[in-house]
C-alpha cells in the first residue's frame, strides 16, 4: 500500500464528496462546517488530501484543512480514515503542511483539541503543545487544549544567503505592522442580503466595526456601489459602505499595469478573448488597490480569485481568503488587540520592577501560562546583582513578566527572558514595548549581545521579535524559542566608529569596515560575521543592530515641527521602563507623524529625522531627538486615521487639521533617539538650519548640519 498527499485542485476535486462524508461521519470530534467552507478551502488550495492505493485502486484515507491569518496557520480539520488509521496518515498531512508553510515563512500552527480526546496524544507527539485552555460549547461543557506547533525559522547566516536573504528581509518586513484585510462587494451584500453567507459575512463585518481586525474596503466599492445604486441619496447599503474605513485608489498607471498582469491569471478565459466585464474590472481594481498598499489580505466569496490564490500569494504577498474561513479565524480567536490599552478592565496597565513580593506573582503567571520548568527555573532566578525583573499587571492581573541579566565585561551579552499573556487584548503594545525597551536600556551601557528566550507557543512574542531583527542562532534547532540579536544603543559617527566598530567584534564577532562608509559612494557596506562577508544595505545594518543610527558622511537628514503635548506623547521623556496609562504611540517601536502632504518629498525613506519642540502651547524651542524615517506616503485622513490610533497620538479634530485637503503625509519612524542637550531654535540658526522666521514646516538639512546638531545634542554614546 502506498500512500500519497494531494494538494493540487485538480487532485482533490474528485474526492471532495469522501472529505465531506468523512468530516460528517466525526462530528463530535471535529464538529461541525458549513458545506461551503469545504469548497472555498479545496479552490484555494487548503485542502490536503491523502490517498492510498492498493492493487492498482487509489482511494481516499484522509484530510487536512487549514486557514489562518499569516503568520499564524490553523488547522480546522484533521481526519483519518477508520480503515487506514495506524500508518502515520496523520503526521504525514501535518509535515506536508509544515514543510509547505515553513517555505513560505509562516511562523506557527494552531489546532484546537477538546481536552476529552484521545486524539491528544497523536497531536502531543507530533509536536504540538498545549499553550492554554478555553471553554469549549455550553452544551457538552467541554475544555478545549489550544495546542500550538512553532515553525523553523531561517537563521541570521541563512537569511544572507542568495534568494534566502531577500525572503527574509520581506519577513522582518511583513511582520512589522498591524496587517489590513480588504473585503469585497459580496461580503457586504451576503451581510445584508440575507445570502447562504450571511451568518459568516455578518460575523467579519462585526469583528471590522468592534476593531478586532483593521478591516477596510477600497475606494473602488464605493465607486461601484455609486454606479450601481438606483438612488444614492436613499441607498441602505451605500449608506453603510460609507462607515467603512477605505484605501484610497492608486495612480492610475499602477492600477493599469496591476490589473494587466491581474488579468490573464484571474479572468484568464475572458482576459484571453478581451471581453472583461465591468464586474471583472471592479474586482481587478479592488486587488490591484490591496496590492498597492501592502494589504495583508483579501476576504473574498468570488471562485476566479480564490483559484488565484497562490499566485497572489507567491507573487504579490497577498493572503486570499474565503469568507467562511475567515468568519470562522476571527470567532474563534486569531486576534488582533485593540487599539487602546490605556485603560485594562478595571484599571490601566502598570509594571512594578524588582520588587521581591512580585516574583511569587510570577511564579503564578508563569504556570498559567504553561511555561516549560526549564523556562520557568531561569526566569525566576533572580538573585544575581545584575538581575532585574518587571512585573506587568492590569485588570487586577499579571499580563506579563520580564527578566534580564547582563553577563561578561568586553564580551557583554545578556539573557533576556519574556512571557506575556497572549491571550488578552493589550498583549501586542507590551511586547513591542518590552522587546524594544530592554535591549534599549541594555545597550545605553555598550554594544550587547541580547539572548531572548520565550516560552514555546508565544507566537505573538516569537514574531513581534521576528520583525525586529532577532534571529535564532545557527545551528539552532527548529521552531527555537532561543532568539538574539545585537543591540548598539547609539547613534554612530566618525567620531566614535573606531570605538563601536571594536566593540561590535568583542561582543559578537562581528566586523565593520575599518574606515567609515561614504553613503553615496557606497550603496551596501561590507560586514563580517566572523565565518564570511556580506554585503549589506543601511536599512538592513539599522535593523538588524537597532537601536542605532548611521550617521555616514553624505547622510543628510530633515527637521520637522512638532508641538509640546505631542512630543511629550510621542515621543517620550522617561528613561525608564514605564506603562502607567501611556498613550499607546509611546509603547510602540514604530510611530506615526503626520504632517501636509507637500512634506512628502522631505520624507524619504532612510532619512534621519530631528524633532524641533515648537514654541507654540509651552514649547522649549528646541530640537529634542533624533529618529529614522521607516516609511512615507500620502494617504486619505480616513486612511491614516487607523494608524495613528495605534501609533500616533493626534485625535480626529487634529488629524482634520492637519492639511487643508482630504490627504496628509502620514510618516512612519523608529530608532528614537532623545537629545541628552536639546539644541535651541538661537543655535539652530547660527548653523544656518533655519532662517529668520519659526520653524512650521519640514525641512531638509545636509549631513554637515545634521551632523554638528546631533553632535550638540550629546546622544551619540
Amino acid at each position: 500500500m502506498s500512500i500519497e498527499i494531494r494538494d493540487k485542485l485538480e487532485d482533490v476535486l474528485p474526492f471532495l464528496p469522501y472529505v465531506k462524508a468523512g468530516a460528517d461521519s466525526a462530528k463530535e470530534e471535529l464538529g461541525f462546517l458549513p458545506e461551503k467552507v469545504y469548497d472555498d478551502l479545496a479552490i484555494s488550495g487548503k485542502l490536503v488530501v491523502a490517498t492510498v492505493t492498493a492493487s492498482g485502486k487509489e482511494s481516499y484515507a484522509g484530510h487536512l484543512m487549514f486557514g489562518g491569518i499569516y503568520p499564524h496557520a490553523k488547522v480546522f480539520q484533521l481526519f483519518v480514515a477508520a480503515g487506514c488509521r495506524g500508518n502515520g496518515i496523520a503526521t504525514r498531512l501535518i509535515g506536508h503542511l509544515r514543510e509547505r508553510l515553513t517555505a513560505n515563512q509562516w511562523l506557527s500552527i494552531k489546532a484546537s483539541v477538546a481536552d476529552d480526546l484521545a486524539a491528544n496524544d497523536v497531536w502531543a507527539h507530533m509536536g504540538f503543545r498545549v499553550v492554554r485552555t478555553r471553554a469549549g460549547g455550553s452544551a457538552r461543557k467541554r475544555r478545549i487544549n489550544v495546542r500550538v506547533l512553532d515553525l523553523d525559522t531561517p537563521s541570521l547566516l541563512g537569511l544572507m544567503r542568495g534568494t534566502a536573504r531577500q525572503e527574509g528581509l520581506r519577513l522582518a518586513e511583513r511582520l512589522s505592522y498591524r496587517p489590513i484585510y480588504l473585503i469585497d462587494l459580496n461580503v457586504l451584500f451576503d451581510t445584508i442580503r440575507k445570502r447562504p453567507r450571511s451568518s459568516a459575512a455578518a460575523k467579519v463585518i462585526r469583528a471590522g466595526l468592534s476593531n478586532s481586525i483593521r478591516l477596510m474596503v477600497a475606494a473602488e466599492f464605493t465607486a461601484e456601489l455609486l454606479r450601481t445604486s438606483a438612488d444614492t441619496n436613499n441607498d441602505p447599503v451605500l449608506a453603510f459602505a460609507s462607515q467603512l474605513d477605505f484605501l484610497s485608489k492608486p495612480p492610475d498607471k499602477t492600477v493599469r499595469s496591476l490589473v494587466n498582469k491581474l488579468a490573464p491569471v484571474i479572468f484568464p478565459d475572458r482576459a484571453a478573448r478581451e471581453i472583461l466585464t465591468e464586474r471583472d474590472m471592479s474586482d481587478l481594481v479592488h486587488i490591484a488597490t490591496a496590492i498597492h498598499h501592502g494589504a495583508a489580505g483579501f476576504v473574498t466569496s468570488e471562485n476566479a480569485i480564490l483559484r488565484a490564490s497562490g499566485h497572489l500569494h507567491d507573487t504579490h504577498r497577498i493572503d486570499v481568503i474565503g469568507v467562511e474561513e475567515f468568519a470562522r479565524i476571527v470567532e474563534v480567536g486569531v486576534r488582533v488587540p485593540r487599539a487602546s490599552i490605556t485603560n485594562v478592565a478595571s484599571g490601566p496597565l502598570r509594571t512594578r520592577r524588582n520588587h521581591e513580593s512580585d516574583l511569587a506573582h510570577a511564579r503564578t503567571f508563569l504556570e498559567m501560562m504553561r511555561a516549560e520548568t526549564a523556562f520557568a527555573h531561569e526566569a525566576l532566578a533572580c538573585q544575581g546583582n545584575q538581575a532585574q525583573w518587571l512585573l506587568v499587571t492590569g485588570g487586577g492581573g499579571a499580563l506579563g513578566f520580564a527578566k534580564w541579566e547582563v553577563h561578561g565585561g568586553l564580551k557583554r551579552a545578556a539573557d533576556v527572558y519574556l512571557c506575556v499573556d497572549e491571550g488578552h487584548h493589550a498583549a501586542e503594545p507590551i511586547i513591542d514595548h518590552l522587546l524594544d525597551a530592554i535591549p534599549r536600556e541594555l545597550s545605553s551601557v555598550a554594544p550587547t549581545l541580547v539572548r531572548l528566550h520565550i516560552p514555546s507557543g508565544q507566537v505573538m512574542t516569537r514574531q513581534a521579535a521576528l520583525s525586529m531583527g532577532f534571529l535564532p542562532p545557527e545551528g539552532a534547532s527548529d521552531g527555537t524559542s532561543k532568539l538574539q540579536r545585537l543591540a548598539v544603543g547609539r547613534v554612530v559617527s566618525a567620531a566614535n566608529w573606531t570605538s563601536v566598530r571594536q566593540s561590535l567584534v568583542s561582543v559578537a564577532a562581528l566586523s565593520l569596515p575599518a574606515q567609515m562608509p561614504i553613503l553615496a559612494a557606497t550603496p551596501s557596506v561590507l560586514v563580517n560575521t566572523g565565518q564570511r562577508d556580506i554585503e549589506m544595505s543601511l536599512a538592513e545594518i539599522e535593523r538588524a543592530l537597532a537601536p542605532v543610527l548611521f550617521l555616514f558622511s553624505g547622510r543628510g537628514g530633515v527637521i520637522i515641527p512638532i508641538q509640546e503635548q505631542y512630543a511629550r506623547e510621542l515621543l517620550g521623556s522617561s528613561p525608564q521602563l514605564s506603562m502607567l496609562a501611556p498613550p499607546e504611540a509611546i509603547l510602540r517601536r514604530e510611530r506615526v507623524y503626520i504632517s501636509a502632504p507637500s512634506t512628502l518629498r522631505r520624507m524619504t525613506p532612510g532619512t534621519p529625522m530631528l524633532f524641533y519642540e515648537s514654541l507654540d502651547g509651552n514649547g522649549r524651542g528646541c530640537v529634542i531627538a533624533l529618529a529614522r524615517i521607516t516609511e512615507s506616503r500620502v494617504v486619505s485622513k480616513v486612511e491614516a486615521l487607523g494608524k495613528v490610533k495605534l501609533r500616533g497620538v493626534l485625535d480626529d479634530r487634529t488629524l482634520e487639521q492637519r492639511s487643508i485637503g482630504e490627504e496628509v503625509t502620514e510618516t512612519s519612524f523608529d530608532n528614537i533617539f532623545l537629545f541628552k542637550s536639546p539644541v535651541a531654535l538661537k543655535r539652530l540658526r547660527q548653523l544656518g538650519c533655519v532662517d529668520g522666521s519659526n520653524l512650521i514646516s519640514a525641512r531638509t538639512l545636509s549631513f554637515d548640519k545634521l551632523s554638528q546638531v546631533v553632535k550638540e545634542g550629546r546622544i551619540d554614546g
